[in-house]
């Protein structure tokens, strides 16, 4: 049967032999050569290949990992070509590797792409456990905590939602792309923490980087062939360089903002959060000049970059998701509407303090993240050493991934999980249930997200304030598609929305 596929193969003899030989040799070592484990099962797949064609088939990859746990048990053995890769399907599983081994399981998956991107692993959300790593998230933390909680929080928010729904009181009526105007509220929220400014609905800066957030989700979409085929790192694909080259239009307006606040920065007037981290770096440096080394503002760079696009880019998808699925469900947008006029004295605006008198508001944003799971994967993660998981034993180094989609979608869990149901997160007296590990979108352990405690009552505050103020439906004759796009991705759809001022 090889023969046979090699002949499919337009190359020279000479260049054929060559890559059965590595093909034979590379079956050989991992089938004799290696230290044997007693890995998860898994379904059969092809040397080399893995189970590529499973990713890129028209079931989405997620979907397909739940069905294949009926028979191959909640961990599994998969390969995304030749990378070794175990996934847990679980909540018990995810709970035994997150929180009862997460030291074990702390790991970030090396990648050539999340390489180039990162340059080098300088930033938080990819980069491994370090020393660097860990005082670079003790900073982050800290600033956001400065620049983004409580009261600022709340200032930050309203700013943001007063311009947009400035913007959209012009378009009332009109059949919108309501994507533009969400990324516009998320994205200067964001812009103004980082860098103290903001943007207009038609500014060309903020149109050239929703494009950037865009075009880069849907692109990188079941991931590059250079993570996979070395020489491709040499001669990388046409999708690669599109991706680099639009990705550069994001970090090059991340260095210039850097490189502004370092030109003009000044202890005694830190007005964001890029200023608190370079003030941080030279209190360090203060301390333990090898800190310079270790540092840099390349890192610091990187760390804004992470700060600024996973804050707009989830929270903007996660509302977007959500205003879907209440226009697909309107009466349960009239409930959180009746919710918050019910709560909100007349003439007044949802605050923070409101949160815990607006359960049904909160049970809605958790149900769609539960029923829309941004990122169904997460970020991978890799064994730091030796370690188990149930019966099965992981090798060190080996990417770990959590099928997040297959703990919100589990039949054991949650009953009816195909369906939209905000009262599911409610206790019988009507306010907010406990989280529990089956409700895992933030992930969880020490690798969880950065932004949790600031995002959802971010979130929170956007949904209720856009509720009290507006209604949201399709245009007459059309319906939404609430499809997610993407194998391993859940990306929404583009849908023409109509909005409507409450009176």
């Amino acid at each position: 049967m090889l023969e046979t596929y090699m002949k499919m193969v337009p190359l020279s003899l000479t260049t054929q032999a060559l890559l059965l030989g590595v093909t034979v040799g590379l079956v050989t070592y991992y089938t004799f050569g290696k230290k044997k484990y007693k890995l998860p099962p898994g379904p059969w797949c092809l040397p080399l290949i893995g189970h590529l064609f499973a990713m890129n088939s028209s079931t989405p990859f997620y979907r397909q990992l739940l069905e294949w746990r009926k028979k191959y048990g909640p961990s599994m053995t998969i390969y995304m070509g030749p990378i070794r890769c175990v996934v847990l399907n679980d909540v018990e599983t995810v709970n035994e590797a997150l929180v009862k081994k997460g030291a074990d399981y702390a790991g970030r998956f090396k990648t050539y792409s999340v390489e180039v991107f990162t340059s080098g692993y300088k930033d938080i959300a990819m980069a491994d456990v370090s020393p660097a790593w860990k005082h670079l998230r003790k900073i982050a933390l800290q600033g956001l905590r400065q620049y983004l909680y409580g009261s600022k929080l709340e200032e930050k928010v309203f700013d943001s939602t007063c311009k947009v729904m400035r913007s959209l009181k012009e378009e009332e009526g009109k059949p919108i792309d309501i994507q533009k105007y969400i990324g516009l509220l998320v994205c200067n929220l964001l812009h103004g923490v980082c860098f103290n400014k903001s943007f207009d609905i038609n500014d060309k800066q903020f149109l050239r980087l929703l494009h950037v957030f865009e075009y880069t989700n849907k692109e990188v979409g079941n991931g590059f062939w250079e993570d996979i085929i070395p020489p491709l790192r040499r001669y990388p694909t046409a999708k690669f360089k599109r991706i680099i080259e639009t990705y550069n239009i994001f970090m090059n307006f991340i260095r210039d903002e850097y490189a502004a606040h370092k030109d003009n920065f000044s202890d005694d007037d830190m007005k964001d959060f890029t200023d608190y981290l370079i003030h941080a770096r030279r209190q360090a440096i203060l301390e333990d000049p090898e800190i310079e080394n270790v540092i840099t503002d390349e890192h610091l760079v990187q760390t804004c970059s992470d700060i600024y696009s996973a804050g707009i880019d989830t929270t903007r998808q996660t509302i977007y998701w959500t205003i879907l699925l209440l226009i697909a469900h309107p009466e349960i947008q009239k409930k959180v509407q009746a919710e918050v006029d019910h709560v909100i004295d007349a003439g007044q605006a949802p605050t923070l303090n409101d949160r815990e008198r607006l359960p049904y508001t909160e049970a809605v944003l958790h149900e769609s993240m539960r029923f829309c799971p941004i990122a169904p994967f997460g970020f991978p993660h890799a064994t730091r050493c030796d370690t188990t998981i149930g019966e099965y034993e992981i090798p060190k180094g080996t990417m770990v991934m959590i099928n997040h989609w297959a703990l919100h979608n589990d039949p054991e869990t949650w009953k009816d999980p195909e369906i939209f149901r905000p009262e599911r997160l409610l206790d019988d007296d009507g306010n907010l249930a406990p989280k529990t590990m089956s409700w895992l979108p933030f992930s969880a352990g020490r690798r969880n997200c950065l932004g949790e405690t600031i995002a959802r009552p971010e979130m929170h505050l956007i949904l209720a304030i856009l509720l009290r103020n507006f209604t949201f439906r399709c245009p007459e004759g059309k319906t939404i598609d609430l499809t997610p796009d993407g194998s391993l991705t859940f990306l929404p759809r583009k849908s023409d929305v109509i909005v409507e001022a409450r009176k």
